[in-house]
């Protein structure tokens, strides 16, 4: 008999994301990428869950020797993952960097976000990559539709439909002008999960219930 409240997660500092400046192309020399070489990026530990053996098949599918995917992360899947990749001949495209403390760098080098995650709450690595002006590749599922406009901010898609995973991917590698509208999308519409607002709206409830 109680009351339910909606608080959009725990916030992100979105001035943190916004302020960051790289030297784009000597972060992607060192990684063995050309400027203009599409680059996706996705964050997290190297689970099942994550799910990112349906990110390297639509890579593979796509059949585009310059697109390129970087998994930041580390975890049990490891080697699975790279014989995958070994097995669809994308050792070229794939990048596993492992642990990494340059993440807000890494996504200001990259293109796209690519986050096919089977389970999520309210993913952080999505709220940064949209803080930092990515268009985003996410899977439909709770958490990614709380974030992500579909076909605003990017595309949600079926974890399991590599055709339209590598169709989305196809999409964004080729149309520069549509990543840059998302991308001011993204940067928009994180502002309504920042830790202001979150703070506001917390405290809100606070004073509504305590009077």
């Amino acid at each position: 008999n109680g009351k339910v409240y909606y608080v959009p997660g725990v916030g992100i500092d979105t001035d943190v994301y916004k302020n960051i400046v790289v030297d784009r192309a000597s972060i992607r020399s060192t990684l063995g990428l050309k400027d203009t070489d599409i680059v996706c990026i996705s964050m997290g530990d190297l689970i099942p869950r994550k799910n990112y053996i349906a990110a390297i098949k639509a890579i593979a599918k796509c059949k585009n020797p310059n697109l390129h995917y970087l998994i930041c992360g580390k975890g049990p899947e490891l080697e699975n993952l790279k014989m995958l990749v070994k097995k669809l001949s994308v050792e070229n495209q794939i990048h596993f960097l492992g642990f990494r403390t340059d993440i807000k760098e890494l996504l200001k080098t990259a293109d796209i976000f690519l986050f096919t995650t089977l389970q999520e709450g309210m993913p952080r690595s999505m709220m940064e990559a949209m803080a930092s002006g990515l268009p985003c590749i996410a899977s439909k599922i709770r958490g990614n539709v709380d974030l992500l406009e579909d076909e605003k901010g990017g595309f949600l898609v079926a974890v399991d439909d590599l055709d339209i995973i590598a169709e989305k991917l196809r999409i964004l590698s080729s149309d520069i002008e549509l990543r840059k509208k998302m991308s001011e999308r993204n940067l928009v519409r994180i502002l309504d999960f920042d830790t202001a607002k979150v703070k506001e709206i917390i405290g809100k409830i606070y004073r509504e219930e305590l009077g």
